[in-house]
This record gives structure tokens, sequence and C-alpha cells, in this order.
């Protein structure tokens, strides 16, 4: 004892003297700050656990594993604890440990680093209420997706936030509190706090979201208030098909609005839109496309970048639009920045593209005896023959060994490319209160089918917005798009499938590397080497597009909105014609030897051209509400002016290795061009509702184009419009059906539109042009020669385009949602070109003197259904417009295979009525005379008319008639999208009910080209003869044309169903991505085109109009890709 007392007072004698007293007591506190450090610290660190039914023990190790921290309990304690659910993502550890023992009969206390776990009688000391900070993430019940922009608020309180672009919210609120969750265009929700931190809120979507905010015209309105025809596409929806050009994904997507991709090939895959039906003759057709206000490209846009499209169909959505909106308006609003953190996401995607059809051709032996058969029915010389006996023979009993016998497989040594395409986009989202910021990039690789096809694009676009203070907000915006397009030098990637298709079996294709056949024909053109070695046609095209935009709000219901946006473009060009080498085989020494170059010269031609867009927008938007009126006036003023400039030029007879202008000796020619055309206007929107269910809106816009002439007061134009509707379901009469129909509305709109895009920047003044053809020689010397060619019209003007809407929105059952159009579209003052007297020395220039009609209809219907784990989406489509000409100025328009009279369709198939096949002589002679070498087998056609309007046993000119039309008819498509889970699914089926599709040329005919010697296709082979009188196929000839005549035998049905899209995907659970700091992992697998049911011409695709052989055919795709957000 006395040892241990000494030992004490020595430890305490240490202290008295003073230096080593002072250098612990400075130890001491040292140690004691390290203490408050490391606890802090360990208060500090942040936890992330998501689970369910998790007992105290796995939570427990989570924490051990993620702090550090110890845990001391007994294991009978440890046994009256309950398994918790917890949500919790960055939370620090008191916060993990208020969820877990809330309402468990345990306590616990926190000393240094050791968690001791008590039973709850132990520990009587209760905590006071005090505030406290929750989190939480809100996602759309149907698809999973993040809401931004939802307000949380607390019940009864102003507290409240918004969520951010990824549907994250932080908020500060009392125990007990109540979140009041609201969202336009979803159910509101109530969701009591109790001890959560942290939340995981499904919003579930109303049918048809009446309060949602619609993008409009210089605006938005609530879709509930809307009087106009228009359909919005979320940019939910457009992210479900991969695709490399964003028009595509509107096929099908909207009643009314008719898409169709003619073309498959890299760079040029694109859809061509339509709006209600076609509006002019020779002008522009295609709908004025808004990129947040400013002109572009729908393609120039990735659509992970997009955040809604609106399509703005009749007059009522478009009058505000002018001269620029007769054929109606698409608005893109892409993504924005948002005030809550930094937001990181991965969208990208790998494809497999292959053709959705091609027609397979018959093979060397097959082709020559159909070609000794055509020889004969020619000549008429049943022993006649183009391929000797033996020879065939010869060919049946040796195999091909590509060098004395061949059968060429011209499908396969062409179609050599990948056909990969890979799409990676990466976005970011930060920000504060202040200041926001949306940035992303794209970049695109789409290979072709043939050697040397593929398309490249980068782009990379920044959103920022700035809130100087609570009136004044500034917006910058820039786009950068460069895309690189790689085709062959010596012919379109179309053209060499053309000759794939029709170049027979029995030409030699490819010898070697660098040896290439004369594919059997005379002038040596061999597709393989025009794809592989005929040097190359390449195109840059970078584009900036800068916006410098602000609001500003001075009064109570007054906002100021003005931008300027510069759009800058512009192309290099460079085409080099490169000759490969042509060989031919050697039978006496089995040897390959040269023949001879092709082309026998080789090219090149370079060109440069540049556009600039300005827009300058200034406009005022004052909303006013008293009592049960309600007023929102819009009045702007909007300026464009668009320059445009290029110049080329080309040479002859290069060193094949060296692609420059400058090493050229022959063909010298230059060219340049310059434009320039500018647009002033004027516009104007009032609303006004009475008891938020009688709607009237009048939209007008005062347009001045350069284009006409403002001597002769030709350069101005007004477009009015004016809507109403009524909303039928807020009356009290109805009260008694709203268990039913929840909501009705009746509307209707009438309007008038222009048309200033008519092809040309100054038409209504005499232009001069100048060209080699005009030359003279002066001096001995050639002179190139200017002279007037086409007269001029000054009173040329707008095309115009009234239009009458008239439409119901419903929604029935708090499920089904559906809307119906019916409308009138009179285009009046179309451009035509009436003929005017020789003498006159010069062109006939256009004139307003057309007319002609669109009438049709829509509708659309929605199902929705949801459940905490289910949802599922059902939606359909269904439109059609039937198109007639009124006047066409006293002339009828003919091009052809088409066809333009009044009272019917603009530019109809015309040509004869085929009555089946000849069977006889006896029928040929009894039938209306055809043709001197008409025979059994060749196409009967029907004697119409005659000079004197009466059948008159000979066919002719007066025997044609106006077939149909190309037009699509009755467009549908049917949505799919569910849920379970982590599962999702989407199935997108789309299709044209009634069609009609010519086929005709290589695409058609056998033996048939106008500039290769051609083969015959395998469905070809059922042709007439006297045993096979019912073929489907006339008896075959040599470029013969008695039955190649414009007729409806060449005329197909080309209707079809096709799956455009099935896309199945799986998120990996949130609990298991968390701890790696990531939100979300979606990974899916999906199908383009899969298969389509049709019963078109063999081997072709019916979405392609009028086939003639030569084309690039639309892809079908398999896919894989993956959505990864942090």
């Amino acid at each position: 004892m006395s040892q241990k007392y000494f030992y004490k007072i020595s430890i305490l004698n240490l202290f008295s003297n003073s230096k080593v007293a002072t250098f612990m007591k400075f130890l001491t506190l040292m140690l004691m700050v390290a203490s408050i450090q490391v606890t802090a610290a360990g208060y500090a660190q942040r936890i992330t656990i998501i689970g369910e039914h998790l007992t105290l023990e796995k939570v427990f190790k989570e924490i051990r594993r993620q702090t550090g921290y110890n845990f001391i309990y007994t294991s009978k304690t440890i046994k009256q604890a309950y398994p918790v659910n917890i949500h919790l993502e960055n939370a620090t550890i008191q916060e993990v440990l208020d969820s877990c023992f809330a309402n468990q009969p345990l306590s616990y206390t926190i000393e240094n680093n050791i968690i001791i776990i008590k039973p709850a009688e132990s520990n009587i000391k209760k905590q006071l209420s005090i505030n406290k900070v929750i989190s939480g993430r809100i996602v759309d019940s149907t698809t999973n997706t993040p809401l931004s922009g939802v307000t949380v608020r607390v019940k009864g309180t102003n507290n409240g936030t918004t969520t951010d672009a990824n549907g994250d919210f932080k908020l500060e609120v009392p125990d007990n509190a109540i979140l009041l969750i609201s969202f336009i265009g979803y159910e509101t929700k109530e969701i009591k706090i109790s001890n959560q931190l942290s939340l995981f809120i499904r919003l579930v979507p109303t049918s048809i979201g009446l309060n949602q905010l619609v993008v409009v015209g210089y605006g938005t309105q609530r879709k509930e208030d809307l009087t106009g025809a228009l359909d919005v596409i979320d940019g939910n929806e457009l992210i479900k098909r991969q695709v490399a050009s964003t028009s595509n994904i509107l096929i099908g997507m909207a009643p009314g609005v008719s898409v169709t991709q003619q073309s498959g090939k890299p760079g040029g895959d694109g859809a061509s839109i339509r709006i209600r039906g076609v509006g002019s003759i020779y002008s522009s057709t295609s709908p004025l496309i808004l990129v947040d206000n400013v002109p572009m490209s729908l393609d120039a846009i990735d659509p992970n970048d997009i955040e809604s499209i609106t399509i703005l169909k009749d007059a009522a959505s478009t009058a505000i639009f002018g001269s620029r909106a007769a054929n109606g308006v698409i608005l893109i609003t892409t993504k924005r920045g948002s005030g809550q953190g930094v937001k990181l996401s991965y969208n990208g995607f790998l494809s497999k593209q292959k053709p959705t059809n091609l027609p397979k051709k018959v093979d060397a032996v097959t082709h020559m005896e159909m070609m000794n058969v055509a020889h004969q029915n020619t000549t008429g010389n049943p022993n006649s023959y183009v391929f000797d006996p033996a020879l065939i023979q010869d060919y049946k009993t040796h195999p091909a060994d590509n060098f004395r016998y061949f059968n060429t497989d011209w499908e396969k040594a062409i179609l050599t490319n990948t056909g990969l395409m890979q799409n990676h986009n990466i976005n970011i989202t930060l920000g504060s209160e202040k200041v926001k910021l949306f940035a992303a990039g794209t970049y695109l690789n789409q290979q072709g089918l043939t050697a040397n096809t593929y398309f490249k694009k980068y782009d990379f676009r920044t959103n920022m917005d700035i809130s100087l203070n609570s009136k004044l907000t500034l917006h910058g915006d820039l786009i950068y798009n460069h895309s690189t397009r790689h085709y062959p030098g010596q012919a379109t990637p179309e053209f060499i499938i053309r000759q794939m298709l029709g170049m027979p079996a029995i030409g030699a294709g490819k010898f070697a590397e660098g040896k290439y056949g004369d594919a059997g024909q005379s002038n040596k053109r061999n597709p393989i080497g025009q794809a592989e070695h005929g040097g190359f046609n390449d195109a840059e095209l970078p584009s900036v597009v800068l916006k410098a935009a602000f609001t500003y709000k001075p009064l109570k219901g007054l906002e100021l909105y003005g931008f300027f946006a510069n759009n800058n473009y512009s192309s290099h060009a460079k085409n080099f014609l490169q000759n490969y080498a042509v060989y031919k085989p050697d039978y006496v020494t089995n040897t390959l030897i040269f023949d001879s170059y092709y082309p026998g010269q080789n090219s090149i031609s370079e060109s440069y051209s540049e556009g600039r867009d300005n827009l300058y927008t200034l406009q005022g938007t004052y909303h006013y509400t008293i009592k049960q009126h309600d007023f929102k006036l819009l009045g702007g003023f909007q300026a464009e002016d668009v320059t445009y400039q290029s110049f080329s030029a080309s040479r002859s007879n290069l060193p094949s290795d060296q692609p420059y202008l400058s090493v050229g000796t022959a063909n010298f020619n230059n060219s340049s061009s310059v434009s320039e055309n500018a647009l002033a206007s004027f516009y104007g929107r009032l609303n006004y509702a009475f008891a938020d269910k009688y709607l009237l809106e009048v939209n007008g816009r005062y347009d001045g184009s350069s284009r006409f002439s403002q001597a002769a007061h030709k350069q101005w134009g007004f477009f009015p419009s004016a809507s109403a509707g009524w909303i039928v379901s807020k009356e009290n009469f109805f009260r008694k059906w709203l268990k039913y129909i929840e909501f009705i509305k009746i509307r209707g709109s009438y309007g008038i539109l222009g048309n200033q895009s008519i092809g040309s920047d100054y038409p209504f003044v005499a232009q001069l042009s100048s060209s080699n053809s005009l030359g003279y020689y002066f001096n001995n010397s050639f002179n190139s020669g200017v002279a007037q060619l086409v007269s001029a019209n000054p009173e040329i003007t707008w095309e115009q385009s009234k239009q009458l809407d008239v439409g119901i929105d419903m929604q029935i059952l708090k499920a089904i949602s559906m809307t119906f159009d019916y409308y009138k579209r009179n285009i009046s003052h179309m451009l035509l070109i009436r003929p005017i007297p020789s003498f006159v020395g010069l062109g006939a220039p256009y004139v307003n003197a057309g007319s002609m009609q669109n009438i049709g209809w829509e509708f659309s219907i929605q199902y929705r259904y949801n459940s905490e784990n289910v949802s599922f989406d059902l939606s359909g489509n269904l439109s059609n417009v039937n198109n007639k000409v009124i006047d066409l100025g006293g002339q009828d328009i003919s091009e052809g295979l088409l066809f333009s009279t009044p009272g019917k369709p603009l530019r109809s198939y015309y040509g004869y009525i085929a009555e089946g096949l000849f069977q006889t002589p006896d029928e040929v002679t009894n039938w209306a005379f055809q043709d001197a070498k008409t025979s059994p087998g060749d196409i009967k056609y029907k004697d119409v008319s005659g000079p004197n309007g009466k059948p008159d046993g000979k066919i002719d000119g007066y025997d044609r008639v106006i077939l149909g039309d190309n037009y699509p008819h009755y467009e549908y498509g049917i949505n799919v999208d569910a849920s379970w889970k982590g599962f999702d699914i989407n199935i997108f089926i789309q299709g044209v009910a009634k069609r009609l599709n010519y086929i005709s040329g290589t695409g058609a005919w056998a033996f048939y080209s106008s500039d290769f010697i051609a083969t015959a296709y395998e469905w070809q082979r059922d042709y007439w003869t006297p045993n096979n009188p019912h073929a489907k196929y006339p008896r075959l000839t040599e470029n013969l044309d008695i039955n190649w005549k414009n007729s409806s035998y060449w005329l197909y049905n080309g209707a079809y169903m096709r799956l455009k899209n099935i896309s199945i995907g799986y998120s990996i659970p949130k609990k298991l991505l968390y701890p790696m700091g990531i939100d979300q992992i979606r990974l899916y697998v999906s199908g383009l085109n899969l298969f389509t049911i049709s019963h078109y011409a063999p081997g072709f695709d019916p979405e392609i109009n009028n086939v003639n052989g030569e084309f690039y055919p639309i892809m079908k795709t398999y896919t894989v890709g993956a959505n990864i957000r942090f």
C-alpha cells in the first residue's frame, strides 16, 4: 500500500516543476482538443444505408464498416430490437442511430468512438423537440424517372423547397411535420414525418395532366386552358429509341404528324416531317423547327438534352409565328440547370445495324437461262440465245472458282462495313440559388453498310441562368455541333447498292486486294471497286449557336423577355474521284492481267460555304386577374437576317495519290454564290378566361419579308387567328356525370397563315445568270456570258393557308384520356409556273395561282394504371388526311409518273389500268391495239378513252388515268409502357393502314437498267409462260418497254405494320448503388424495326417511296445500352 501511495505522490510531484507542469498542461490541452476533433470527425462522417427489414446487428456492422465505430451490447438486449426499414443517404451517425432506435425498446449513448446499447428503461432521458433536416428523392411512379421542380412544403407554412434535376431535395422540418408534395401533372401527396430522415417518394401522374404547363409560342399555358390543337412529347419518351437522327423518334408519336424515313444512310437518315398534309406544290412543306426559340435542325440535338417537344398543328397554335408557320411548328425545349448541387449522368448505347429488307437475286446459272428466254421472247426466235447452252452446262458441272466460273455474291462483297453505331452522352447539372448550369456533350459514330461510309458527330451544349436579383435573370446558351460525313468518291452509296441489286452474278467482282473484275459490264464499272477504291466524298459541317437573353419582372404580373441569337454554320466538302485497276483472267497462262483503269481520268472538286442567321426578339407579357376574369396579354417584335455565301472549284487528271486541286491539269471550273434575306415581325396574343371554364385566345402577326416587292406593296402580310374553348365539366348541370367523366372540353379555332419559303430569295426581280454556256468569243478569247433567263414577277406574294379546327378533350374514369380533332385546311395563292409564249425568249416565272385543300381528323387515347410496384401505360393514336387540288390556274401539272389535276390529290399516280396478262394470240388480236410487238404474257391495258372521250380500240395517252396517291392514310401508333419493381419494358408499334407505293426500273423489271447490264430477282422467276398463266411477272423480255409503261400493274399495296421499337431494361437496386455514390444504373437491350408485316413488293421496305432500285435501306438495329446517374 505504501508503494502505491508513494507512486501517486511521485507522479504528483512531477507537476511541481514549473517547466514540466507547463508542458504537461499544454500536452493535456492538445489531447483534449484532439479528442474533441476525433469525436467531431466521427460525428461528421457521412453514412449511406438503404434496406428493408434489416436487423440492428446488420445495421451496426455497416456503420462499423463505414465509420470505424464499435458497439457494446448484450445478446439479451439486442434480441428485444425490431427490424428496421432504412433509406438514408449521406447522413450523420446521429441521424442514422435516431432513425434506427425510433420506436425501439432500446436506447444508446456514444462515448468517444464506442456506442453503448441499453434497454430503454435505463435511459429515461427524453430528447427535446427540435428541427431536423430531411432529404429525399421524388420520382415518377410510372417510369421511376426523377422529377425536377417538384414543390416540397411543410403543411400550413411557407417553409419549402423544390427538387433538383435528379429529383433530390433537402428541407429543415420540425418533428411530426406533414409534407405536401405537389407537381403539375401529378397527384398531390401528403407525408407525415416521424423519425424518418430520408424519403423515397413516388408521385402518380394524373391521367391527362390538366395543370401541366405546356410550351406554346413565346410562352407557356396550362394544358387545361389550351384552345388550340397541339401534342406534347416528354423528353423521357424520346430516349426510349436509339437512333442517329432525332427526327426518327417522332415516327408514330403524334396523330396528324406524318414522319417518314426514306434512307438509313449514315448522315442522311433523317426523317421528313409533314403536319396535317402537304402544304404547297413548289414551296417548302416542312414545319418550322425552333430549339429554345432559335431555328435549328431537329437532328442537330441529342435526345438526351431535350426536356420536351411541343407540336403545334392548327392556326390558333401557330399564327403567332406568322409566315413561317403555314406547315406547322415544332418547339423543342432543352434541359436547364438546377440550383441544388452537382449531378452527373451518362447515357450510352452500342447498336448493330442491318437492312430491314433486300431483294434476293438469281444465281449465275439462272441468270443465263432466264436471259436466254428473254432474248428468245424479244427476237421471236426460239433457237437464239445470249449464253451458249454449252457454257451454261459448264457452269452447272463446275463450281464457281472466281476465275473461269463466276457466281459473284454482290451483296456479300459490297456490304462489308460493320454497320455498328455508338452514341455517348454526358450531361451535368450544377448551380446554386443564383447561378444554374446545364452542360452536355455527345459523340456519335455511325458506320454504314458499304465500305468507306460513315458519319461522326460531336456536339456540346451549355445552358446558363444567372439570377441577379428577384426581378432580373440573365440567360446564356452555347451550342457547338461538328459533323463529318464520309462516302465513296466515285458513286453515292445509293447507286452502289442499286448496282449491287442489279448486276448479274456472272460478272467478275474482286479477284484480290486492289484487283477488280469488269463486273460483266462493257464499261468495266464495278461497284466493289467504287466502294473500296473509288476515292472519297467528304464533308465537314461545323456550326455554333450563341444566345443571350434576359427576363425582367419590374412589376407584379409584368414580364419582359428579350434575346439575341446568332447561328453560324459552314461546310467544307471535298470529292476525290479516284480510278481503280481492272483485271481480267488470262486462261492461257491462268493468271490475272491488267486491263484498264476505271474511270479513265480521275478528278477532284472542293467547295466551301458559310451561313449566318441573326435573330432579335423583344417581348412583354402582362397577366392580370380580377375576380373571375383572367387576362394575359403578349406583345413582341422579332427580326431575322440571313446571309449565305459559297464557292467551289474542280479539276481533273490528278496523280491518284494526291487529292489536291492544285495538282489537277485539266477541266478548270470555278463558281460562287451569295444571298441574303430578312424578316421583320410584330406579334401579339390575348388570352381571356372567365370563371376558369370559358376560354378565348386571339393571335396575330404582321410579317414583312425581303422576298417580296416593297414597290408593289407585297412585302407585308397580316396573319390572325382566334380560338375558343368551353370546359363543360365545370358547369353545374354536369356535376351528376363527374364520377364518370371528370373532364370534358370543347374547342374550336380558325386562322390564316402565310408561307414565305418559296425557294428563291429574289423571285420578284429580274436575275442575271452567268455560265460558260452563255459565253462568247472576243478578240479570239472565250468569255463567260451573263443573261436574264427567267422572267420576273413583281406581284408575287405569300402563299396562304386558312385553317379550321374543332376538337374535344376528355378524361374518363380517372384513368382514360381522349382527344379528337377535325380540321379543314384551305391553301391558296400557291406558286405555279404558267407557260408564256415562246417568243418572249425567257422562262416562265412563278405566279400565285393555285389552291388545294386538306381535310382530316385525329384521335388519341391513353390508359394509365399505377400502384406501388406496378405501372402500366397504354396509348394509341390514329389519323387520316385527304388532299385535293382545287385550282391549278387552268393547266394540269405532269411530272411523268406523277400528275396533278383539280379534284384529285396532288402528285397522284398517273398511268394505264392493267387488267392482267394476255394469255393467247387471239386475245391480243381482239383487244385494243397496244403495240406491234405485243404477245401473250404481256400486260393488258384498259381502253379507257380516245380523242373523242370514248374508247377507240387503241391504247395511247388518252387511256391514262389517275391510279391513286402515295399519301399515307390511317396512320397509327400503339405504345405500351410497363414496369414492375426494377424492370421496365416499352413496346411501340407503328403503321399505315392504307397506302399505294410504286416500283419501277431496277426495282421492278428483270434485266432492266438505264446504265448497266442487269439481272433478275428470285420473285421474277415466276414469269409468264403458256404453262404458267397465273404468273406474278409478265413474260421475260430484253429492254422492251411494252410492259414497263406506268401502269397499275406496278402499283403495290404499301400498307404496313411495324414493330418500331421494343426495349427491356433493368435498374439495379438503389441500396446496392448508394454506397458507391451512384444514384442509378439502368441496363437495357432494345431493337428497332425488328419486323414488318406488309404485302409490298418482295425485298423492299414499304416506307420508302417509289422504289426504282436506287436507295439506301432503312436499318434494323439491335442495341445494348446503359443509363448511369451520379
